[in-house]
């Protein structure tokens, strides 16, 4: 038995070896694909809420539209205020940028340490720091510039969606694989529902407490804040980095570590206290799985891989619960194990047709 089950191991990783190298290499269709599913379920709600009170489905879908357009519009135009703003002050960021690396270098000789920060202020280059981060929003606004044809593709999800559920309905004739399905779809709507509401009042505040502090380019750091909250347990550290090394920079330690206090206390009530409340156990999914699911998600379908890593993951761990030979797998993605009794069922060794019962004989005497 034991051969047995490694050997099965052996091959459904080789399997999942063989799913991702061909996602990896399909990424450049598949990303899209997925991106404008994400936002097709997020506008989704809003299509049907107007087609339940008699607004023609083609009207309702074209308002769902106008509204995802709007948003994107919206954040293409806070990610290119933010690239004119660093080219306009390139100057004042490298000299600040300087002086933070001659602040080290007294500190290092006052304290007796041969820091040498010439030498990494040369290795480092502050204007090409600048320019780096300028690049990295310039090449985001690039991928935001292909807007129509991500509308295109959610337009076309959101107007068939009742034709998309009569045809799986109708191909999938076993009872399990649609409630396996129908469960995957209610956590996905769920994570996404209440993400999205969280994220977007931690993206306010974010840029609140960014404002209150004069800190620069507010606005980015909030809109990174709702981004990045989608990403459970890692993504809020994430998008508080950048404003607090900005707020360091330009108004030093202080400001910095009153950032960092607001952002944690936002962080730790958003999510420890309303996410968990309003989500209960609808993730279900390890820290641990949560990271190296955005690695892995991000490696095979780059940067929207990474953002969509949490509803993809709970889609394969759902699905991988209504299997019987992959339910392992989804054990180890699980956040909760529950007892070995209640997990596994129990084998008998008279049910065991490999068994002739010699074993237990003198347990029975």
């Amino acid at each position: 038995m034991v051969v047995k089950d490694g050997s099965r191991v052996v091959v459904t990783l080789g399997g999942l070896v063989v799913v991702a190298a061909g996602l990896y290499l399909s990424r450049v269709v598949l990303a899209p694909i997925l991106l404008a599913g994400f936002v097709a379920a997020i506008t989704a709600p809003l299509v049907r809420w107007l087609t339940d009170r008699k607004v023609p489905a083609f009207l309702a879908v074209i308002a769902g539209l106008l509204v995802d357009g709007l948003v994107l519009a919206a954040i293409g135009a806070v990610i290119a205020s933010a690239v004119a703003d660093i080219s306009s002050g390139q100057e004042r960021y490298a000299r600040h940028l300087a002086d933070a690396f001659a602040n080290l270098e007294a500190w290092a000789v006052a304290i007796g340490l041969d820091l040498e920060a010439e030498v990494i202020e040369s290795a480092l280059q502050p204007g090409a720091m600048v320019d780096a981060f300028g690049v990295v929003l310039k090449r985001v606004l690039a991928v935001l510039s292909q807007l129509l044809l991500l509308l295109l593709l959610v337009g076309f999800m959101l107007s068939e969606i009742g034709d998309w559920s009569r045809k799986v309905r109708t191909l999938l004739h076993d009872r399990e694989d649609l409630e396996a399905l129908r469960e995957a779809g209610a956590n996905v709507r769920g994570f996404l529902r209440v993400k999205f509401a969280t994220s977007a009042i931690t993206g306010i505040l974010a840029t609140a407490v960014c404002l209150g502090f004069r800190v620069d380019l507010a606005v980015l750091w909030g809109l990174m804040a709702f981004l990045l909250n989608f990403i459970p347990n890692i993504g809020s550290i994430i998008a508080a980095i950048p404003p607090v090394a900005v707020a360091a920079l330009i108004h030093g330690p202080l400001t910095a570590g009153l950032v960092a206090g607001c952002y944690l206390t936002i962080n730790m009530i958003i999510g420890s206290i309303l996410e968990p409340k309003l989500m209960g156990d609808t993730l279900g999914l390890s820290a641990l799985v949560v990271f190296v699911g955005l690695l892995l998600w991000g490696w095979v379908l780059g940067p929207i891989g990474a953002l969509l890593s949490p509803p993809l993951t709970l889609l394969l761990k759902t699905w991988l619960e209504h299997t019987r030979d992959l339910r392992w797998l989804a054990v180890l993605l699980g956040g909760d194990v529950e007892e070995p009794d209640a997990l596994l069922p129990r084998v008998s060794l008279e049910d065991d047709p490999e068994s002739d019962g010699d074993d237990v004989a003198p347990a029975a005497q």
